[in-house]
């Protein structure tokens, strides 16, 4: 289990080693033949492995949008069954969560509140979602050979020194794509307006040629990354019981979690409640019905959220286009703690209403996922409900049509 001081030490050194890695990187650059060499050395071992089970240490920073994250999880994969939606089965563990794949069923562990989320068949775009495959050993299977046969992946190997183990490091740059979770090659957006070259290194231990570490950053935001350290890598693992991958071997102490509330249905006239609402530093609070009489619209947000973040710019277009004697958005923080509500606040300078604790709020009004947008008209009534993110056209045009 991480502590505080054992995150910030953790920190400290990683941010060490990918500095070193930088400073040492490059002492020897192979020739284009040993490249592809040890490239095709390192696949064939990597997809060779029948089971597997490692530790995982995933961190990311955005230091732009005030997010840290450590992630930590021991992981058991077996290869051996490839029929199913994966490739694969797997069992992982954190402190808070234990995941399960069987081939047939996702289910998870909530080791806080003693529940059991089922998912029966998942879809490869849900598998997307789960955390311990994300930038995983099972990703890398699918990378690796990529990186061999993509000819507009240009690789650059070079050796590497961490600590008294030798490695080799392999730079690369994507332009316009970015690795998925899962190591799919996916195209960035239509609308991302930053730097499109997304510089990666992948680095790979010398004796064994499984990889040890695999970053990848961006070019115009030098201080942010996402790296995932391999490591405790044992390929010859005791395997799990057979009962365990079954949900029904846990329901003596983990129950079915209660279903969820639908979202709030168009046509529902709202309550009035009240949210504490940040504004410069000052702490206020603002209630619903004092907004009767205009169109109000809610953003339920997060910061953890990237479509939340994306929209923040927009979301302020949309109150200075319309009226504010007419129209009122009103964004909805559920999970974050008032000092991030004063980071984005000082960083997008919004002339909206950015109101926080909202937990309970977007329980009762049944909130699937960020982020979220209610849009009501001028008698509290819901015109509008879409779990489908923000989407500023269909908005404007019931806006305008409600008016």
């Amino acid at each position: 289990m991480f502590t505080k001081k054992k995150k910030i030490l953790f920190t400290c050194l990683l941010l060490a080693v990918v500095a070193a890695v930088t400073t040492i990187y490059g002492q020897k650059e192979y020739s284009a033949s040993r490249k592809d060499q040890i490239l095709q050395l390192a696949t064939t071992k990597l997809h060779a492995i029948r089971t597997i089970h490692y530790k995982m240490i995933r961190e990311s920073l955005y230091k732009g949008e005030n997010y840290h994250n450590i992630y930590s999880s021991e992981i058991y994969i077996d290869f051996t069954s490839a029929n199913n939606t994966a490739g694969y089965r797997f069992q992982a563990e954190d402190e808070n969560y234990k995941s399960y794949y069987n081939g047939v069923q996702y289910f998870g562990l909530d080791r806080k509140k003693k529940t059991i989320d089922i998912t029966q068949k998942p879809t490869a775009e849900q598998f997307e979602s789960i955390s311990p495959l994300y930038f995983s050993l099972a990703s890398l299977r699918t990378i690796l050979p990529m990186l061999q046969k993509n000819n507009s992946i240009k690789v650059t190997m070079t050796d590497t020194i961490i600590g008294k183990e030798e490695y080799y490091g392999f730079a690369f740059n994507l332009y316009d794509q970015y690795f998925g979770g899962l190591g799919k090659l996916n195209q960035l957006t239509s609308d991302y307006t930053g730097d499109k070259t997304k510089p990666y290194l992948l680095i790979i231990h010398k004796k064994t040629l499984l990889p040890y570490k695999f970053i990848g950053k961006w070019k115009d935001r030098p201080d942010d990354f996402i790296s995932a350290t391999y490591d405790a890598i044992n390929l010859r693992p005791a395997a799990p019981e057979e009962f365990s991958w079954f949900y029904s071997s846990y329901t003596n102490e983990y129950a079915p979690p209660q279903p969820k509330k639908p979202l709030i249905n168009v046509g529902t006239v709202l309550e009035d409640w009240v949210l504490p609402w940040y504004n410069a530093g000052k702490i206020d609070s603002s209630s619903l019905y004092q907004y009767r009489g205009k169109i109000v619209m809610l953003d339920f947000w997060i910061k953890s959220c990237g479509p939340c973040l994306a929209s923040f710019p927009h979301l302020n277009e949309l109150q200075q286009k319309f009226n504010s004697n007419d129209f009122q958005l009103l964004s909805i923080n559920t999970e974050d703690k008032k000092e991030d509500i004063a980071f984005f606040f000082k960083k997008y300078q919004p002339i909206y209403k950015m109101l926080y604790e909202g937990e309970k709020l977007a329980e009762a009004y049944g909130i699937p996922g960020f982020p979220t947008i209610i849009l009501l008209d001028k008698l509290g009534k819901v015109i509008y409900a879409s779990k489908n993110g923000f989407d500023q056209p269909v908005i404007e045009k019931l806006i305008k049509e409600n008016l």
